[in-house]
Protein backbone atom coordinates (compact mmCIF):
# COMPACT_ATOMS: atom_id res chain seq x y z
CA UNK A 1 0.00 0.00 0.00
CA UNK A 2 2.77 2.44 0.93
CA UNK A 3 4.33 2.12 -2.52
CA UNK A 4 1.17 3.48 -4.18
CA UNK A 5 2.28 7.01 -3.25
CA UNK A 6 5.29 8.86 -4.66
CA UNK A 7 5.82 10.80 -1.44
CA UNK A 8 9.08 12.00 0.02
CA UNK A 9 9.34 9.46 2.82
CA UNK A 10 11.95 11.57 4.57
CA UNK A 11 9.05 13.53 6.06
CA UNK A 12 5.75 12.61 7.70
CA UNK A 13 3.02 13.81 5.35
CA UNK A 14 -0.19 15.01 7.02
CA UNK A 15 -1.51 17.04 4.11
CA UNK A 16 -4.67 15.05 3.31
CA UNK A 17 -6.73 17.67 5.13
CA UNK A 18 -5.47 20.25 2.65
CA UNK A 19 -4.06 18.80 -0.55
CA UNK A 20 -3.40 15.07 -0.80
CA UNK A 21 -0.78 13.21 -2.78
CA UNK A 22 -2.33 11.02 -5.48
CA UNK A 23 -1.88 7.23 -5.32
CA UNK A 24 -0.63 5.40 -8.41
CA UNK A 25 -4.04 4.46 -9.90
CA UNK A 26 -5.09 8.12 -9.82
CA UNK A 27 -1.77 9.31 -11.27
CA UNK A 28 -2.03 6.71 -14.03
CA UNK A 29 -5.58 7.77 -14.92
CA UNK A 30 -4.59 11.44 -15.01
CA UNK A 31 -1.67 10.62 -17.30
CA UNK A 32 -3.86 8.49 -19.58
CA UNK A 33 -6.40 11.26 -20.07
CA UNK A 34 -3.68 13.87 -20.54
CA UNK A 35 -2.03 11.80 -23.27
CA UNK A 36 -5.38 11.26 -24.97
CA UNK A 37 -6.09 14.99 -24.98
CA UNK A 38 -2.63 15.81 -26.28
CA UNK A 39 -2.90 13.25 -29.08
CA UNK A 40 -6.23 14.48 -30.43
CA UNK A 41 -7.82 17.19 -28.25
CA UNK A 42 -11.17 17.70 -29.96
CA UNK A 43 -11.89 14.08 -30.84
CA UNK A 44 -10.93 12.89 -27.34
CA UNK A 45 -13.12 15.54 -25.75
CA UNK A 46 -16.14 14.78 -27.94
CA UNK A 47 -15.79 11.04 -27.32
CA UNK A 48 -15.21 11.14 -23.58
CA UNK A 49 -16.39 14.38 -21.98
CA UNK A 50 -20.10 13.72 -21.50
CA UNK A 51 -19.85 9.93 -20.91
CA UNK A 52 -17.05 10.26 -18.37
CA UNK A 53 -18.70 13.11 -16.51
CA UNK A 54 -21.90 11.11 -16.25
CA UNK A 55 -19.94 8.03 -15.18
CA UNK A 56 -18.27 10.10 -12.47
CA UNK A 57 -21.64 11.38 -11.29
CA UNK A 58 -23.00 7.84 -11.17
CA UNK A 59 -19.98 6.54 -9.26
CA UNK A 60 -20.05 9.41 -6.77
CA UNK A 61 -23.78 8.95 -6.31
CA UNK A 62 -23.44 5.21 -5.73
CA UNK A 63 -20.76 5.90 -3.13
CA UNK A 64 -22.89 8.44 -1.25
CA UNK A 65 -26.37 7.03 -1.77
CA UNK A 66 -27.58 9.64 -4.26
CA UNK A 67 -29.02 9.15 -7.79
CA UNK A 68 -26.69 10.43 -10.51
CA UNK A 69 -29.21 13.08 -11.56
CA UNK A 70 -28.88 14.66 -8.12
CA UNK A 71 -25.08 14.89 -8.31
CA UNK A 72 -23.25 17.90 -9.75
CA UNK A 73 -19.52 18.05 -10.44
CA UNK A 74 -17.45 21.09 -9.52
CA UNK A 75 -13.79 22.01 -9.09
CA UNK A 76 -13.50 22.12 -5.30
CA UNK A 77 -15.42 22.62 -2.09
CA UNK A 78 -14.95 26.35 -2.57
CA UNK A 79 -16.46 26.43 -6.06
CA UNK A 80 -19.27 24.11 -5.00
CA UNK A 81 -20.19 26.21 -1.98
CA UNK A 82 -20.16 29.36 -4.11
CA UNK A 83 -22.33 27.80 -6.82
CA UNK A 84 -24.77 26.45 -4.26
CA UNK A 85 -25.39 29.61 -2.25
CA UNK A 86 -25.41 31.83 -5.32
CA UNK A 87 -27.90 29.43 -6.91
CA UNK A 88 -30.20 29.38 -3.90
CA UNK A 89 -30.13 33.16 -3.59
CA UNK A 90 -31.41 35.18 -0.67
CA UNK A 91 -34.18 37.69 -1.26
CA UNK A 92 -35.10 40.63 0.95
CA UNK A 93 -36.72 39.38 4.14
CA UNK A 94 -35.06 35.97 3.95
CA UNK A 95 -32.26 34.80 6.22
CA UNK A 96 -29.51 32.21 6.25
CA UNK A 97 -28.34 30.93 9.62
CA UNK A 98 -24.71 29.90 10.05
CA UNK A 99 -22.12 29.97 12.84
CA UNK A 100 -19.04 31.94 13.80
CA UNK A 101 -17.09 28.68 13.63
CA UNK A 102 -17.68 28.03 9.94
CA UNK A 103 -14.97 28.45 7.33
CA UNK A 104 -14.22 31.63 5.41
CA UNK A 105 -15.60 30.14 2.18
CA UNK A 106 -19.04 29.63 3.71
CA UNK A 107 -19.07 33.09 5.27
CA UNK A 108 -17.93 34.87 2.12
CA UNK A 109 -20.17 32.91 -0.26
CA UNK A 110 -23.16 33.70 1.93
CA UNK A 111 -22.19 37.36 2.17
CA UNK A 112 -21.97 37.67 -1.61
CA UNK A 113 -25.27 35.82 -2.13
CA UNK A 114 -27.02 38.08 0.37
CA UNK A 115 -25.47 41.15 -1.22
CA UNK A 116 -26.91 40.20 -4.61
CA UNK A 117 -30.36 39.19 -3.45
CA UNK A 118 -30.97 41.42 -0.43
CA UNK A 119 -31.18 38.71 2.21
CA UNK A 120 -29.36 38.60 5.54
CA UNK A 121 -26.76 36.32 7.10
CA UNK A 122 -26.84 35.63 10.83
CA UNK A 123 -23.96 33.96 12.66
CA UNK A 124 -24.32 32.30 16.04
CA UNK A 125 -21.94 30.62 18.47
CA UNK A 126 -22.43 26.90 19.02
CA UNK A 127 -20.56 26.53 22.28
CA UNK A 128 -18.67 28.27 25.05
CA UNK A 129 -15.98 25.59 25.24
CA UNK A 130 -15.51 23.08 22.45
CA UNK A 131 -13.95 20.58 24.85
CA UNK A 132 -17.19 20.17 26.79
CA UNK A 133 -19.87 20.82 24.18
CA UNK A 134 -22.63 18.21 23.78
CA UNK A 135 -24.90 17.19 20.94
CA UNK A 136 -27.89 18.52 22.85
CA UNK A 137 -26.26 21.93 23.28
CA UNK A 138 -25.38 22.21 19.59
CA UNK A 139 -28.81 21.15 18.38
CA UNK A 140 -30.53 23.38 20.93
CA UNK A 141 -28.63 26.51 19.92
CA UNK A 142 -29.24 25.94 16.23
CA UNK A 143 -32.93 25.12 16.43
CA UNK A 144 -33.52 27.90 18.96
CA UNK A 145 -32.19 30.44 16.47
CA UNK A 146 -34.29 29.39 13.47
CA UNK A 147 -37.08 31.86 12.79
CA UNK A 148 -39.93 32.25 10.29
CA UNK A 149 -37.60 34.09 7.90
CA UNK A 150 -34.86 31.43 7.94
CA UNK A 151 -34.53 29.70 4.57
CA UNK A 152 -31.04 28.18 4.74
CA UNK A 153 -29.00 26.54 7.49
CA UNK A 154 -25.32 26.54 6.48
CA UNK A 155 -23.00 24.37 8.57
CA UNK A 156 -19.72 22.45 8.38
CA UNK A 157 -19.57 18.71 9.04
CA UNK A 158 -16.09 18.55 10.58
CA UNK A 159 -14.38 21.75 11.74
CA UNK A 160 -10.75 21.80 10.58
CA UNK A 161 -9.80 24.28 13.31
CA UNK A 162 -10.85 22.07 16.26
CA UNK A 163 -11.78 18.66 14.87
CA UNK A 164 -15.36 19.03 16.10
CA UNK A 165 -17.66 16.69 14.17
CA UNK A 166 -21.13 18.17 13.95
CA UNK A 167 -24.19 15.98 14.69
CA UNK A 168 -25.66 16.37 11.22
CA UNK A 169 -28.32 13.66 11.62
CA UNK A 170 -29.54 15.03 14.94
CA UNK A 171 -29.79 18.54 13.49
CA UNK A 172 -31.66 17.23 10.44
CA UNK A 173 -34.11 15.37 12.66
CA UNK A 174 -34.74 18.51 14.73
CA UNK A 175 -35.56 20.43 11.53
CA UNK A 176 -38.29 18.00 10.49
CA UNK A 177 -41.09 19.43 12.68
CA UNK A 178 -40.10 22.99 11.72
CA UNK A 179 -40.30 22.21 8.01
CA UNK A 180 -43.43 20.07 8.30
CA UNK A 181 -45.75 23.08 8.32
CA UNK A 182 -43.88 25.08 5.67
CA UNK A 183 -44.48 25.27 1.93
CA UNK A 184 -41.66 23.79 -0.21
CA UNK A 185 -40.24 27.23 -1.05
CA UNK A 186 -40.21 28.23 2.62
CA UNK A 187 -38.62 25.13 4.11
CA UNK A 188 -35.20 25.50 5.71
CA UNK A 189 -32.59 23.97 3.40
CA UNK A 190 -29.85 22.26 5.40
CA UNK A 191 -26.57 22.76 3.53
CA UNK A 192 -23.29 21.22 4.66
CA UNK A 193 -19.64 21.82 3.83
CA UNK A 194 -18.68 18.17 4.13
CA UNK A 195 -15.12 18.08 2.88
CA UNK A 196 -13.50 16.85 6.10
CA UNK A 197 -16.01 14.06 6.64
CA UNK A 198 -16.42 12.93 3.03
CA UNK A 199 -14.17 9.94 2.43
CA UNK A 200 -13.60 9.47 6.16
CA UNK A 201 -17.04 8.68 7.57
CA UNK A 202 -18.91 5.60 6.32
CA UNK A 203 -22.30 7.16 5.65
CA UNK A 204 -24.57 8.50 2.89
CA UNK A 205 -26.54 11.65 2.21
CA UNK A 206 -29.87 10.01 3.14
CA UNK A 207 -28.36 8.79 6.40
CA UNK A 208 -27.09 12.27 7.24
CA UNK A 209 -30.45 13.83 6.39
CA UNK A 210 -29.23 17.18 5.01
CA UNK A 211 -30.42 18.71 1.73
CA UNK A 212 -26.97 19.41 0.30
CA UNK A 213 -23.43 18.26 0.98
CA UNK A 214 -20.49 19.79 -0.86
CA UNK A 215 -16.99 18.32 -0.85
CA UNK A 216 -13.72 18.46 -2.73
CA UNK A 217 -12.22 15.15 -3.83
CA UNK A 218 -8.52 16.02 -3.61
CA UNK A 219 -8.28 15.70 0.16
CA UNK A 220 -9.35 12.58 2.07
CA UNK A 221 -10.38 10.72 -1.11
CA UNK A 222 -6.92 11.22 -2.69
CA UNK A 223 -8.68 12.23 -5.91
CA UNK A 224 -7.38 14.38 -8.78
CA UNK A 225 -6.73 18.03 -8.03
CA UNK A 226 -9.47 20.36 -9.14
CA UNK A 227 -12.35 17.97 -8.52
CA UNK A 228 -15.37 18.34 -6.28
CA UNK A 229 -18.97 17.27 -5.96
CA UNK A 230 -22.35 18.63 -4.85
CA UNK A 231 -24.87 16.08 -3.56
CA UNK A 232 -28.46 17.24 -3.24
CA UNK A 233 -32.02 16.10 -2.66
CA UNK A 234 -34.85 16.70 -5.15
CA UNK A 235 -36.27 19.36 -2.82
CA UNK A 236 -32.89 21.02 -2.55
CA UNK A 237 -32.25 21.12 -6.28
CA UNK A 238 -35.74 22.53 -6.91
CA UNK A 239 -34.62 25.65 -5.02
CA UNK A 240 -31.34 26.18 -6.92
CA UNK A 241 -30.86 28.12 -10.15
CA UNK A 242 -27.80 27.30 -12.31
CA UNK A 243 -24.93 29.78 -12.35
CA UNK A 244 -22.63 28.24 -14.99
CA UNK A 245 -23.90 26.67 -18.25
CA UNK A 246 -23.53 22.89 -18.38
CA UNK A 247 -22.46 20.89 -21.41
CA UNK A 248 -24.22 17.85 -19.95
CA UNK A 249 -27.57 19.13 -21.24
CA UNK A 250 -29.51 16.86 -23.59
CA UNK A 251 -28.93 19.24 -26.51
CA UNK A 252 -25.77 21.19 -25.71
CA UNK A 253 -24.91 24.22 -27.82
CA UNK A 254 -22.32 23.36 -30.46
CA UNK A 255 -20.01 25.70 -32.36
CA UNK A 256 -21.77 27.05 -35.44
CA UNK A 257 -25.27 26.35 -34.20
CA UNK A 258 -27.87 29.10 -34.33
CA UNK A 259 -27.53 29.75 -30.62
CA UNK A 260 -23.80 30.37 -31.02
CA UNK A 261 -24.12 32.84 -33.92
CA UNK A 262 -24.06 36.45 -32.66
CA UNK A 263 -27.23 38.42 -33.25
CA UNK A 264 -26.99 41.22 -35.84
CA UNK A 265 -26.38 44.70 -34.45
CA UNK A 266 -29.52 46.79 -33.81
CA UNK A 267 -30.62 49.10 -36.60
CA UNK A 268 -30.03 52.79 -36.13
CA UNK A 269 -32.56 55.46 -36.97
Amino acid sequence: MRNQWALDWGEVDLSAMLFASNPKPVRDAIDRHRRGLDANPVRYLEKNNKPLQNAARAAAGAYFGVPAENVALCESTTSGIGLLYNGIGLRYGQEVLTTIHDYYVTHESLRLAALRGGGTVRKISLFDQVETVTVEQIVGRIIGNIGPQTRVLALTWVHSSTGLKMPIRAIADALIPINASRAPQEKVLFCVDGVHGFGVEDTTLPQLGCDFLVAGCHKWLFGPRGTGVIFGTPLGWSRVEPTVPSFLAEAPIRPGSAAMIPAPPPRRG
